[in-house]
């Protein structure tokens, strides 16, 4: 396992990351007992907690106190990295004395994050602290979000809480708390009713003609097919409504919020054409190799021919919501692997070729082609390329992701003047589900 960590989130920037929130259970009582105890041991159990999340690729972004707040890129080193760390204080408690451990909540969950100078917010941290406060003492609780991109990778063992209602979190968040030991199912014994010799009670059969025998079969027979095909059409229409829901999700998030300031969509269209004329004219490869520091240096040259003018902070947000994207495709591939990779058609052409992607434990992109596996890096990917993937991995994501994952690939649509992308985003979730 590498034991480089994870570069944390650059001040001033989104991102989408696992954030890990640990907390110490009654820490308020263990300082009024022991202050110095209670303060030599959190000092013990930070100098574990750091170490294994550095053997697991994350960083420590700050404590809170009796917490600590850790980032990772991956949700399945951040899961990893907790269950070690638990597991560790779990191993530590068997040999010290009860009023020599504390004991640690730990909660997880993937989503957006915005680092400033002194801190780190958004609502990942904010569902993750949430979650770590449902989780039981030396236990872990993570988002519905956690382990879906987990579940195919880590051998877990899960107990699924339902949907809990979070402190000034908008809506109930889905929730697993993970063990940390395989834990047995004992079912109970079915009895049935027996005689002393262990017969079973003998049936009286009526006698009833061959024609009679024929009219009940066919009778049941009858039944059994108007039975089947009744559920054949319930199954239908279900299908056919969660289809339709799914899509009404999907579009609502391709929807943009109202704003003030929003310039007009013919406008957007050409301050884009214009801007890509631009690069093209000062043969800049920044938008080829998706290059986006070099597209945010281009956006504060105060020579640009639309600094200082609206058109500048479209941009500046068209760019902001590419990045959100990227952010979220490095992480959501990661679900897939060698053996199931993300299966998806090009948009356009006669005979559309089939794509096969995933990205490895390594954070790098990996390319299925013809039997064999090769490593790609993403700018080998032409924008209608990856515009595929784009479209399959939200049309198969499970749940859909953020809205502003979304909407970073309408913008990535404008960008690159690639409409056939909205076009998979706004048919392709319904073809899913459909029968």
């Amino acid at each position: 396992m590498s034991s480089s960590p994870s570069t944390p989130p650059i001040p001033g920037q989104r991102t989408l990351a696992a954030i890990v929130f640990t907390d110490v259970v009654g820490f308020s009582a263990h300082m009024q007992k022991d202050e110095e105890t209670t303060l030599r041991l959190l000092k013990q159990d930070f100098d574990t907690m750091r170490e294994l999340c550095t053997q697991h690729e994350g960083a420590v972004l700050k404590s809170t106190g009796d917490g600590l707040l850790m980032y990772y890129a991956s949700a399945v080193q951040a899961v990893a990295s907790a269950l070690a760390i638990q597991r560790t204080f779990a191993e530590q408690a068997k040999s010290r004395p009860a009023d020599k451990n504390l004991m640690h909540r730990v909660g997880i969950h993937l989503g957006d994050v915005f680092v400033d100078k002194e801190d780190v917010m958004g609502d990942g941290v904010n569902i993750a602290a949430r979650l770590q406060a449902e989780a039981e003492p030396g236990g872990i609780c993570i988002s519905q979000t956690v382990y879906h991109v987990v579940r195919n990778k880590l051998a877990l063992q899960v107990t699924r809480l339902g949907p809990r209602e979070l402190k000034n979190i908008s809506q109930s968040i889905p929730i697993y708390k993970l063990l940390l030991k395989a834990q047995s199912i004992e079912e109970a014994a079915k009895n049935r009713p027996a005689f002393d010799d262990g017969s079973s009670l003998p049936i009286a059969m009526p006698t009833i003609s061959s024609r009679a025998w024929l009219v009940i079969v066919a009778g049941l027979l009858l039944a059994i097919l108007v039975l089947l095909g009744g559920r054949a059409w319930t199954r239908h229409k279900q299908a056919m409504a969660r289809a339709e829901h799914e899509q009404a999700a999907l579009s609502a998030l391709t929807k943009e919020e109202p704003s003030e300031t929003a310039l007009p969509r013919h406008r957007i269209t050409r301050t884009l054409a214009d801007w890509r004329t631009e690069l093209k004219n000062k043969r800049s490869r920044a938008l080829d190799s998706y290059d986006f520091a070099a597209l945010a240096q281009d956006l504060r040259d105060p020579a640009s021919p639309v600094a200082g003018r609206p058109e500048a902070e479209t941009r500046a947000q068209v760019l902001k919501r590419t990045q959100a994207l990227f952010g979220w495709m490095a992480t959501h591939l990661q679900k897939y692997d060698r053996e199931n990779p993300l299966v998806v058609r090009e948009l356009a052409g006669t005979a559309p070729k089939e794509i096969s992607v995933f990205v490895g434990a390594d954070r790098r992109l990996y390319y299925k082609e013809g039997g064999a596996t090769r490593q790609r890096d993403w700018t080998d990917l032409k924008p209608p390329v990856l515009a595929a993937i784009v479209a399959g991995a939200i049309v198969q994501a499970d749940p859909l992701p953020p809205r502003e994952v979304v909407q970073g690939a309408l913008a990535f649509a404008s960008l690159y003047n690639l409409p056939e992308l909205p076009t998979a985003l706004h048919e392709g979730r319904a073809r899913r589900f459909r029968p």
